[in-house]
């Protein structure tokens, strides 16, 4: 069976997944923009970008892959190659089959307008046979497909993945310090100046540190009003620095109101840190949620608790940290993937059998 594969961008996650699952599996793949704050050489010699190419040659191209293959996965049901698919869908190419890979929890638009248009175009996409999902998550992220009509039996689990030996912890690292971190974007829906808060309220007295690590909107207006030799607002970080920084810390904070997935708590966990997040963080089901790697929050309130909890008990933190790494390495990992992978394979190859 031919599969080709619609990647959003060459962002490091994605450049690595490919490497390690795609190309073995010789899964065929373009990427829809050349743009990305974290690209390799892997691919920038080889491989087609969609956004160089002008309309008509991106149509051309888009006839050629369903013309040409049996399987076609999208990063996402919203981008122009799903809705140009599904469109040239209606005028031939039977034998086509689509998955769309999702990050995105189920989440019902506040807007009545917005409601009735999302349920709309989801609703006539997810009942269709021959689309398929593949949800990054086993709970709150398979309901996304079920809220909106897809069979049952169309929706896989296809895990959000990094790659997690680079964020392993190194052995040499000497903690000298007790360090929260947080990794992200500085802007509203991060919730990072309540952390800030949190932390100055109950840690003032205490051998402690907090590492804000991202760049956004918010980064001079933190930097002016919370910077202290207590509160450090480092900028943004990648590749090595970055992962220094995971090796140097105790405690990873997600405190986002809202997160479709949040990779950076993958990355948190394989470098054996226990994560705090806000329940709203849509990893936390399948990477936190009774897995004694962390801890869920709802409030400010617990966050401050569970953040005291992992500062006064040594061994709490020592266990969390050990399941941390565990769970990534023997689990959520790239065997993980390719299994996941196989086993979705393996039933459209039987339906294939099947309709022949």
């Amino acid at each position: 069976m031919k599969i080709y594969c619609f990647f959003t961008e060459p962002a490091s996650y994605t450049v690595d997944l490919i490497k390690y699952v795609y190309e073995p599996l010789k899964i065929d793949f373009c990427f829809l923009k050349s743009k990305s704050k974290a690209k390799s050489n892997l691919v920038e010699s080889r491989n087609i970008f969609l956004d160089q190419l002008s309309f008509l040659k991106k149509l051309t191209y888009v006839l050629k892959v369903l013309d040409k293959y049996d399987l076609v996965i999208f990063n996402s049901y919203n981008n122009y190659t799903f809705i140009l698919s599904m469109l040239l869908k209606l005028f031939g190419f039977k034998k086509t089959k689509f998955a769309i890979e999702s990050d995105t929890q189920l989440l019902i638009p506040q807007n009545k307008f917005k409601q009735i248009i999302k349920r709309i175009y989801l609703s006539y996409i997810f009942r269709k046979k021959y689309v398929y999902g593949l949800a990054g998550g086993n709970f709150t992220h398979k309901d996304l497909f079920r809220y909106y009509g897809m069979n049952e039996r169309n929706i896989f689990l296809m895990p959000l993945m990094v790659n997690n030996s680079k964020f392993y912890p190194k052995k040499d690292v000497n903690k000298k310090e007790f360090i929260f971190l947080f990794v992200g974007r500085l802007i509203k829906r991060k919730n990072v100046e309540a952390l800030i808060k949190v932390f100055n309220n109950n840690f003032e007295d205490k051998k402690a540190i907090l590492k804000i690590v991202g760049d956004g909107p918010l980064f001079d207006y933190l930097s002016k009003k919370y910077s202290s030799n207590k509160v450090k607002i480092m900028g943004d970080l990648f590749d090595g620095k970055l992962v220094k920084e995971f090796n140097k810390s105790s405690v990873f904070v997600c405190p986002s109101y809202f997160e479709p997935w949040g990779l950076v708590v993958n990355e948190a966990l394989s470098s054996a840190l226990p994560v705090i997040a806000r329940c709203e963080v849509g990893s936390t089901w399948d990477l936190i949620n009774n897995k004694k790697t962390g801890f869920i929050v709802k409030n400010d309130k617990q966050l401050a608790e569970k953040m005291l909890e992992f500062f006064n008990k040594s061994d709490l933190l020592d266990m969390y940290s050990k399941n941390a790494h565990d769970l990534m390495s023997n689990y959520w990992n790239y065997d993980l993937y390719t299994n996941c992978l196989n086993k979705f394979i393996g039933k459209i190859t039987d339906e294939n059998r099947r309709d022949h």
